[in-house]
């Protein structure tokens, strides 16, 4: 069963008819009379029930940028976000019926002689493809990932239908060309995803580039590695659900890998881990964090990793002319913006993220009032959106430090962030003259 023939009208007209059905509702919810608040959220939630059932039933690009979009979930209408964290769980995997002829495709008999069993109950499944346990004859067990039938060929037709789905409904505060860049970005990255090949060269480079002591890299077995297909050592752990209950010494060693990686990744691999789904990651009680899924990775330049130590620095040090004048170096400010304009919530986010993260040794992550005032101040300024435009070549790596943020979260580890940001040049002011020791 290919992916681009799920459902009737196939995928473009499905799109389509979600953002037809989107325009109708907008029209409608915008007719005098009844509870304005009550009939937003209404309309909010029919429009994302609508978007849910589309994207998920179309699983490759379409739903992964469902997905996307619900990890925004702070500047989204509540009741759209709701329904859009459907896509975040658990999909149904197609019958192995489906699967096993992608792999006669692609393995020759001297390949197939090399697996004793695949097991065909998937063990795991997502947008672009779904994973299934095997082992190989030596008796060693692995995983093979297989793709989708059809996702890379409907990439590109769905990140365009998605685009006017966005501008159909308004959902984001910001001008044509900001679109077009971002949905270029997404639609780079979803087609990179598709490619098991560039997966396979992530993966490898990461274990090479980021062997920060505590992750655990799968290690791929690229004789029986193919066109949409992935077989990788089978790597073991537990996920974030039960390792968030462990004793706070090992939560806390868990988070400080965490923390380390997620920096080795951005200031000296130059290549991030951009899909931070609970799912992709595996906790062990040693301390180690195992990690899956290659196929979004974010690769940055040297100029844009020092531009964003540069923003750091000049934000903690009260600098917002230079800090201006790196966001608009990264493409971040619209023509015409002002330091002046923008000082006041300069000063607000500095003072609510680097400010706290620099008040104390240790930062809790379970301190709720961190990421609740930093939510007010977005929404306190959300008139500014317009003075702002989507960085591209940051998107994937904000959206890779948030999910890892939520990590941290739900470990509620208590990290010393700013002994870990200093090798890397972000120097958040003094600690107190204490020195931190980090466990190796």
């Amino acid at each position: 069963m290919a992916i681009k023939s799920r459902g009737p009208g196939g995928r473009t007209g499905r799109i389509l008819g979600a953002g037809i059905r989107t325009l109708g509702r907008t029209v409608l919810n915008k007719l005098p009379g009844g509870d304005r608040i009550e009939r937003t959220a209404l309309y909010w939630a029919e429009v994302g029930e609508d978007w849910a059932q589309t994207l998920g039933d179309l699983r490759g690009a379409a739903m992964k940028m469902g997905q996307l979009a619900s990890q925004y979930a702070d500047v989204l209408p509540p009741a759209l976000a709701e329904q859009l964290r459907k896509l975040q769980r658990s999909v149904t995997p197609l019958p192995f019926a489906d699967i096993e002829p992608l792999l006669d495709a692609q393995w020759t008999p001297a390949q197939k002689k090399r697996i004793r069993s695949v097991e065909p109950d998937a063990i795991a499944a997502a947008s672009i493809g779904q994973v299934h346990r095997a082992v190989l004859s030596n008796g060693a067990p692995v995983v093979i990932k297989v793709r989708y039938p059809g996702v890379v060929d409907a990439v590109d037709a769905d990140v365009a239908q998605l685009k006017r789905l966005i501008g159909l409904s308004k959902l984001l505060p910001v001008d044509n060309a900001s679109i077009d860049t971002l949905m270029a970005e997404i639609r780079d990255r979803f087609r990179e995803e598709t490619d098991y090949a560039a997966e396979l060269q992530h993966l490898k480079h990461l274990r090479k580039h980021a062997k920060q002591p505590g992750i655990v890299y799968p290690k791929p077995v690229e004789a029986l590695c193919a066109d949409g297909i992935l077989v990788l050592s089978e790597e073991a752990g537990e996920p974030l659900e039960i390792a968030r209950d462990w004793p706070q010494e090992v939560r806390d060693r868990l988070g400080i890998t965490l923390s380390r990686w997620a920096l080795q990744q951005m200031f000296e691999a130059l290549a991030v881990h951009a899909d931070p789904h609970p799912g992709n990651f595996a906790f062990r009680e040693t301390g180690e964090i195992v990690v899956y899924d290659f196929g979004c990775v974010k690769r940055l330049s040297r100029p844009v990793a020092d531009r964003v130590v540069a923003v750091l620095n000049a934000a903690h040090e009260s600098r917002w002319d230079d800090l201006h004048a790196h966001l608009t170096a990264l493409g971040g400010i619209s023509e015409g913006v002002t330091t002046d304009q923008l000082t006041a919530f300069y000063r607000e986010l500095a003072e609510l993220i680097l400010g706290r993260l620099a008040e104390a040794e240790l930062f809790d992550f379970d301190d709720a009032r961190f990421i609740v005032d930093i939510r007010s101040a977005i929404k306190r300024n959300l008139g500014l959106s317009f003075k702002f435009k989507p960085v591209s070549d940051l998107l994937f790596v904000l959206r890779a430090l948030s999910g890892q943020y939520w990590m941290l979260r739900a470990l509620r580890a208590k990290v010393p962030v700013v002994a870990i940001l200093k090798p890397h040049g972000v120097l958040l002011g003094d600690t107190g003259g204490k020195v931190s020791t980090l466990p190796n």
